[in-house]
């Protein structure tokens, strides 16, 4: 299949402009639904880190990767977005694109428990704000999944990462303690 133009090299640089948002076209066949949800927590992560990972379009000026960046951004005010132009993609390359710029993000990935772990215990000891991060979408492995390890012989406590709905975390809570209570096991809950 011919190009369009020749594909960047290597070491090639990508150039991010600066565009006007209105100049940014939404692609109409975007099979990428974004709900009200993640556009919410798309908008809080601008407002943490800013708008800091750029919009790709076609020749044309058609998104191909950051429709629900541009949704929060026009819901925020902006007047202007950072933006790459893949002007070297063909239609059929821009169209496949779109489709595993979604996909391969999230395709057989999955996070490391015990590293996610550390990370957000030293965050939260950092006190920061964990709300933009998206916590809700963290898909961690069922727990029968989990290989089972003798704890660390350099470790004399272990923490437990637990992600639960806000409506319900005091309740949880109060579950927990009462089962750690009814087993004798010491927390600092």
């Amino acid at each position: 299949m011919p190009r369009a133009k020749p594909s960047p090299k290597e070491n090639d640089t990508l150039k991010v402009e600066m565009w006007p948002i209105q100049r940014v076209l939404p692609y109409a066949s975007n099979a990428k639904v974004h709900p009200e949800r993640q556009i919410g927590e798309i908008t809080a992560s601008i407002k943490q880190f800013g708008f800091i990972n750029p919009v790709l379009v076609d020749a044309k000026g058609v998104l191909i990767a950051g429709h629900g960046r541009i949704i929060a951004a026009r819901n925020m005010g902006f007047k202007k977005v950072p933006v790459i132009k893949l002007g070297h993609l063909t239609d059929a390359e821009a169209k496949a694109l779109r489709i595993a710029d979604n996909s391969i993000a999230v395709s057989g990935t999955s996070w490391d428990a015990e590293m996610l772990e550390s990370e957000l215990t030293t965050l939260r000891a950092m006190n920061f704000d964990l709300e933009p991060l998206g916590l809700d979408n963290i898909q961690l492995p069922d727990i029968e999944d989990l290989p089972v390890q003798p704890p660390r012989s350099n470790r004399s406590k272990t923490t437990i990462f637990l992600s639960i709905k806000n409506e319900v975390v005091e309740k949880a809570r109060k579950t927990i303690i009462t089962a750690l209570d009814k087993a004798g096991i010491a927390h600092n809950l």
